[in-house]
C-alpha cells in the first residue's frame, strides 16, 4: 500500500456517514474519525430525529448531527454507508434512499461497506434501476446475491472503486468487511481529492 501524501487535506469536505441501530461500529467509527483526521467534516445522519443514540452490534454509542428529514444530498460532497444489520434500517427509510440517488446522480461518491450495499440496491435512479446496476461491487458474501440480483458485477476483492459516465457519472466505492476498512477508506479520500 503506497504511504498517504501528508498534504492531502479535506478541509474544504463535508460527508454524510448514514447510521441507525446495530450498525457495525468499527465500519462508522473508523471512517468518521480518519476523515476528520484528514480535515473533513463528517455529518452522523440517521432516520430519527438529530441527537438520536444509536448503539452498535458490540455497544459502542454514537448520536446523529442531523435527521436525514433535514438534509439534502446538496449539502455533501459524499456518502459513507456502513455495514451491520443499520443498512436494512436505512434501505426502509424513504428519504435516506431518495438522498443516495440524488448523490449517486450528482456524480458524488458513495462508500458502502459489508451490508451497506444494501442500500444501494434499494435506492433507485430516475429510471427506477437499481444504483448498484452496471457497476462492479463486492460486500459481505451474505448480501453476495442481492448486489446480483440488483444488477451489479459482484467481485471478492478488498476495495473496488467503479466510475459509470453514462448516462452521468457515478462513484461507488465498496468493500467487504473490516478488514477492509484502511484501503476503503483511503479510496473514499482518493475520491475526494480528485
Amino acid at each position: 500500500m503506497p504511504k498517504r501524501d501528508r498534504e492531502l487535506s479535506l478541509a474544504d469536505k463535508k460527508i454524510a456517514l448514514f447510521l441507525d441501530f446495530q450498525f457495525e461500529d468499527m465500519e462508522a467509527m473508523y471512517p468518521k474519525l480518519r476523515l476528520e483526521e484528514e480535515g473533513a467534516t463528517v455529518h452522523v445522519i440517521g432516520a430519527h430525529p438529530s441527537g438520536t443514540k444509536y448503539t452498535g452490534k458490540y455497544g459502542y454509542p454514537l448520536k446523529s448531527d442531523k435527521s436525514a428529514d433535514e438534509v439534502s444530498a446538496d449539502d455533501y460532497a459524499a456518502l459513507v454507508v456502513p455495514g451491520g444489520f443499520a443498512p436494512d434500517y436505512f434501505r426502509r427509510s424513504a428519504k435516506m434512499c431518495a438522498i443516495t440517488s440524488a448523490m449517486l446522480a450528482q456524480g458524488k461518491p458513495i462508500a458502502a461497506i459489508c451490508h451497506g450495499p444494501w442500500m444501494l440496491c434499494s435506492a433507485r435512479r430516475e429510471d427506477g434501476t437499481p444504483a448498484i446496476k452496471g457497476h462492479r461491487a463486492t460486500s459481505f458474501i451474505a448480501v453476495k446475491d442481492d448486489v446480483l440480483n440488483a444488477g451489479a458485477e459482484w467481485v471478492d476483492e478488498a476495495v473496488v472503486v467503479s466510475e459509470r459516465s453514462e448516462p452521468t457519472r457515478e462513484v461507488v466505492i465498496t468493500s467487504r468487511t473490516p478488514n477492509d476498512l484502511t484501503p476503503w477508506v483511503h479510496a473514499i479520500m482518493d475520491a475526494l481529492v480528485g
